[in-house]
């Protein structure tokens, strides 16, 4: 999630304002508004504003950023622009037009708006969302106003700083300026309890947030430079508290962040005028994404899986196994802790014959690759994009492989297996998301299987003869010109054929 173009915080502008400013104190305060499902489960925060026209424009709230954007489709609304600007995103610098500042309501009052904002192109966002997003609130409207982000309850409240009851809002932590050239808002420390580095506090980043090379080093105890983009979940610290499944980033930037999934965690109140954010702490792990099928069962297995503890997942596994729990949660608990065992596999070809079915989850590959992260069968390997190692795709499978396109898996099947059958399709939480893939088979080379486009919930299924074939191919394609969000999962593929004896003496 953290790397140029839209999916970043726009960190870095020609303008940057301070916190310090005059606040929202005898203005009417807009009335609370709901907070979108989606908003710290995986998703940003996106609110609805209003126009003067009265037409709507759902914008993410991001305290990352220092100047609010529109989208570059209301430009011809907006008159003729006051200038250009250049900004920088990750390293990413991009030239953009200014304008005068429209009036905008928020739960039915006037929001107090900066004098200039800018626009951009926000079409790959409402790919990123699921939904249409016409532009960013940001710091320079923000800032105006101590607002209060309830998770649980859904809602985004505009307070009244000078009246309200501060001692139910939690601990306060001091709000700083990130640098002294930028007046972002900061705390002075960081997820892996570290003081003195300052982290940006970024509703618009949706993980838990992200760690310099030299914190982030430190924090997963690593021999070596982790490599830049890399994730790890184990867990973190922040004001004196520990905090479990922190997904931290590696990030080469000048400062630490803190994001909207840790954020989640809390009844959170940003009382910018007074320069303090409070944090009541409301669930001790992330909160779950809604869009996720779960098992209730094996909910504490996937703890351990996400932290690869091994220990801890196998002492999980047995008290599932003694458990009242399904068939199916037990048979994923045990894929998940053979999975993070590194258990070897055979080659289709070398089963003994008295097998009559095996999940190609549970077959060793002669070649695997993916277009994003690292190929894995029957599980999801942490990372900062996948909050749960599950097979989800509308429900959840006990085998399958991972297949991020363009993906290839090719099995070595040694003439021995007659069909293979299954389904495929997108991981749940990207289904909104995807472009769309195409799933091939090939058998010896030739192309037995073709999939229509598979875009949302749509589900492929196949029955492929493999009999007398030698090298089976699974493939996925993109099925346009880029393979954004598309998380394609092979799902329950397995081989089958008749019993018989064979010459090691198997039945």
């Amino acid at each position: 999630m953290f790397k140029p173009g839209p999916l970043g915080s726009y960190l870095s502008l020609l303008f940057l304002c301070c916190c310090a400013t005059e606040n929202a104190v005898g203005a009417t305060l807009p009335a609370e508004v709901p907070i979108n499902q989606e908003a710290g489960r995986g998703g940003w925060l996106v609110v609805t504003l209003r126009l003067e026209s009265g037409q709507e424009l759902p914008v993410v709230v991001d305290t990352g950023t220092s100047v609010t954007f529109f989208d570059k489709s209301l430009e011809p609304q907006l008159g003729k622009p006051l200038d250009t600007a250049e900004f920088q995103s990750w390293g990413t610098k991009k030239k953009v037009n200014v304008y005068a500042a429209p009036k905008v309501f928020l739960g039915g009052a006037p929001l107090m708006m900066p004098q200039r904002i800018l626009t951009d192109d926000f079409k790959s966002w409402a790919s990123a969302t699921g939904h249409p997003v016409m532009g960013m609130l940001s710091l320079d409207c923000l800032r105006h106003y101590c607002i209060q982000l309830d998770f649980a309850a859904g809602k985004m409240r505009f307070l009244d700083d000078e009246q309200a009851d501060k001692q139910k809002w939690g601990k306060a932590f001091p709000i700083v300026p990130l640098n002294p050239q930028d007046g972002r808002a900061a705390v002075a420390e960081n997820l892996f309890g570290a003081q003195g580095p300052h982290s940006l506090i970024d509703s618009g980043i949706s993980e838990d947030g992200w760690l310099m090379p030299k914190y982030f080093q430190q924090w997963t105890n690593r021999a070596v430079p982790p490599e830049k983009g890399e994730a790890r979940f184990p867990n973190g610290a922040f004001g004196g508290g520990k905090y479990p499944l922190v997904s931290l980033q590696r990030i080469d930037v000048e400062s630490d962040g803190i994001g909207l999934r840790f954020l989640a965690r809390h009844l959170v109140t940003l009382d910018f005028p007074k320069q303090t954010m409070y944090l009541q702490r409301q669930s001790i792990g992330p909160l779950p994404d809604a869009r996720l099928t779960w098992m209730q069962a094996v909910e504490p297995l996937v703890t351990e899986v996400l932290q690869e503890d091994v220990g801890a997942a196998r002492k999980a596994l047995v008290k599932i196994e003694q458990s009242g729990a399904t068939e199916l949660e037990k048979t994923v608990a045990r894929k998940l802790v053979a999975a993070l065992e590194n258990q070897p596999k055979p080659a289709p070809a070398d089963v003994p014959s008295a097998m009559t079915e095996l999940p190609l989850g549970d077959a060793r590959p002669e070649q695997a690759e993916v277009g994003w992260l690292k190929p894995a069968a029957n599980y999801i390997p942490p990372s900062a994009e996948m909050p749960s190692p599950l097979l989800d795709s509308g429900k959840i499978y006990a085998t399958g492989l991972t297949a991020h396109s363009p993906s290839k898996y090719v099995f070595n099947l040694g003439g021995k297996w007659k069909t293979l059958r299954g389904e495929a399709g997108l991981h749940t939480v990207f289904q909104s998301r995807a472009l769309g893939v195409v799933f091939v088979i090939k058998a010896d080379g030739k192309e037995v299987f073709r999939s229509a486009i598979i875009r949302g919930a749509t589900h492929a299924h196949y029955a492929v003869d493999v009999a007398g074939v030698k090298t089976l191919e699974l493939v996925v394609e993109n099925a346009y010109d880029h393979n954004w969000a598309n998380w394609s999962l092979w799902l329950d593929p397995t081989l089958f054929r008749e019993s018989s004896k064979n010459t090691d003496g198997h039945q």
